[in-house]
């Protein structure tokens, strides 16, 4: 995972956590604290010891709030289901110390939350989840696209749909 904040994931970066990942041959300009002085008493060669960069995720839940998402069978919707699954999702990325945001839409944007790791986010991403209702027109392609377009940082971004839209639009 890419982020600036040091966190659980690990990185394509090389850092300074406390997890080894690999020597490399010392280069004038590194750090000579991280010279391994066993593995020079060894082969006589001057090698560096990387670690690896643990980094928080920013993650995007995107729900289809369309009257498609409304259709289902006991009583249970398919959009009870989408809203169950972000809801568990934001809980476990807070918890673990990510940032999670929202957006909801259906023809339009309904609600769009910005990524932050704040338990007390939390309780408004609930709050939002459990206000919203299925309505509007589906128009996944075109939102995926303006969203796409807002997003300022790298980050993990979670559809959840029904993609009952037109299959032409989607490839």
């Amino acid at each position: 995972m890419v982020g600036s904040i040091v966190g659980h994931h690990k990185s394509p970066y090389r850092g300074s956590s406390v997890e080894f990942a690999e020597y490399r041959k010392y280069v004038a300009g590194d750090d000579p604290r991280l010279l391994d002085w066993r593995v020079l008493a060894r082969t006589d060669r001057y090698y560096v010891r990387e670690f690896e960069a643990d980094t928080n995720l920013r993650c995007y839940v995107v729900i289809d709030c369309s009257k498609s998402m409304a259709f289902g069978q006991k009583g249970v919707r398919k959009f009870d289901y989408a809203r169950k699954i972000a809801a568990t999702l934001s809980y476990m990325l807070v918890h673990q110390g990510d940032a999670v945001g929202l957006e909801i839409f259906d023809d339009g944007v309904a609600k769009d939350i910005p990524p932050r790791r704040n338990p007390l986010h939390l309780r408004y991403i609930f709050d939002t989840l459990a206000a919203a209702e299925p309505r509007g027109e589906t128009g996944l392609v075109h939102e995926l696209h303006q969203f796409a377009e807002r997003i300022r940082q790298r980050a993990m971004v979670i559809i959840i749909s029904d993609c009952f839209c037109d299959v032409d639009e989607l490839l």
